[in-house]
């Protein structure tokens, strides 16, 4: 069967997820093991995102096709700040704009037509989740948008926006794992306090490293 096959490999590329981003997200920034764990979690939170939205759009789950989109923008906007030099721009981010303003009416559009969607009216978020995920949207558009205008971030803002944008991509994908999957996990993990707190660790995490880099005058040090 093609789904239970493609699942099963969502799953396995889940795990490698965490693992990776827990790595860079933990190590020194800058240095060789967080530049490698940085390019393992891009490589598998694309691969994460793209069976995740596949699954979602198979199974007529929406939402969770938006928050894949959503990872996959976030984590790719957030690799590219940190490989850019000083005050540059290029395509990538146009087309990166464009993606997300997009996404932001197809959310707003869908919590519009949420109550009429398919399947069982218990088993749909409610409109309001979606709205919050257009003006999420909104609010990444607006962003790039300053930032185009802008051509480009330096110094610690830029290391900012990679910052804040891999760390929301890792809490997109640590919420779904371990609250989205919570039944195929071992059984002495599905407890709300072990659930919840590798979310909490995350918000925790990228909230210190944007403290250090945009208050103390921290910044990572330069790519080798």
């Amino acid at each position: 069967m093609e789904i239970p096959q493609i699942a099963l490999v969502h799953l396995i590329t889940g795990s490698v997820t965490v693992l990776a981003g827990s790595v860079a997200i933990l190590s020194r920034k800058g240095h060789f093991v967080h530049r490698f764990a940085g390019n393992l979690f891009l490589g598998c939170m694309i691969a994460l995102a793209l069976s995740g939205i596949y699954l979602s759009f198979t199974r007529e789950i929406i939402f969770t096709g938006f928050l894949g989109v959503f990872a996959l923008y976030l984590v790719a906007t957030g690799w590219v700040a940190a490989k850019r030099t000083d005050g540059t721009t290029g395509r990538f981010e146009t087309i990166a704009f464009s993606v997300i303003i997009v996404c932001a009416f197809a959310c707003a559009i869908s919590g519009f037509f949420a109550p009429a969607s398919l399947g069982e009216p218990e088993d749909l978020p409610p409109p309001a989740a979606y709205y919050v995920l257009a003006a999420l949207a909104m609010f990444f558009g607006v962003l790039d948008f300053r930032l185009i205008r802008r051509r480009g971030l330096s110094g610690r803002n830029r290391i900012a926006r990679h910052l804040w944008r891999m760390g929301f991509s890792m809490f997109i994908a640590v919420t779904i794992f371990f609250l989205g999957n919570s039944n195929v996990l071992p059984e002495f993990l599905q407890h709300p306090p072990l659930l919840v707190a590798p979310i909490l660790a995350v918000v925790i995490l990228t909230v210190f490293w944007l403290g250090r880099v945009l208050l103390s005058g921290w910044l990572a040090p330069n790519r080798e």
